[in-house]
């Protein structure tokens, strides 16, 4: 069972992503992690500090994008994926937040603050990537996350 006394949450500086990378490639998830990307994790604290999760904030002038969201397969389902977005609330109400969950995630990402929008009504950069993934066949929505602050 999930216990968040068992997990600790923290940023990561850009001088250690291949920690990030290498958690990816773990995962079974590839992706690259930009220089000036925020970029948070979640260890697990009694599997010798073993990083369980991460997440990108992809930095644009006007918002953020939520960018490779994993938690470890073996542990997902279990209520710590929302523990570890609730954890990025702060960075998150400060500049509005974009993502591009699979349609299946809707329920999860609404979950935490994030509503689903049509493209039309989202900037032309998250419109011309939302037609970029539908194009590769991948079955995604576009969230938003408003800034609070």
């Amino acid at each position: 069972m999930f216990n968040p006394a068992d997990y600790r949450f923290e940023s990561v500086p850009a001088s250690h992503a291949p920690l990030i990378k290498n958690f990816y490639k773990r995962a079974a998830y590839f992706n690259q992690v930009g220089r000036k990307d925020e970029v948070y994790c979640l260890r697990a604290i009694p599997s010798a500090n073993q990083i369980v999760a991460a997440v990108r904030l992809v930095k644009t002038a006007d918002y953020l994008i939520l960018r490779s969201m994993v938690v470890l397969p073996d542990l997902q389902r279990q209520g710590l994926g929302k523990y570890f977005l609730r954890q990025i609330d702060q960075a998150l109400d400060q500049r509005a937040c974009w993502c591009f969950p699979f349609e299946w995630l809707e329920e999860f990402y609404a979950s935490i603050g994030f509503e689903q929008i049509k493209p039309e009504h989202a900037p032309v950069l998250i419109q011309n990537k939302y037609q970029q993934y539908r194009q590769q066949g991948r079955k995604i929505l576009i969230m938003h996350y408003p800034a609070t602050t």
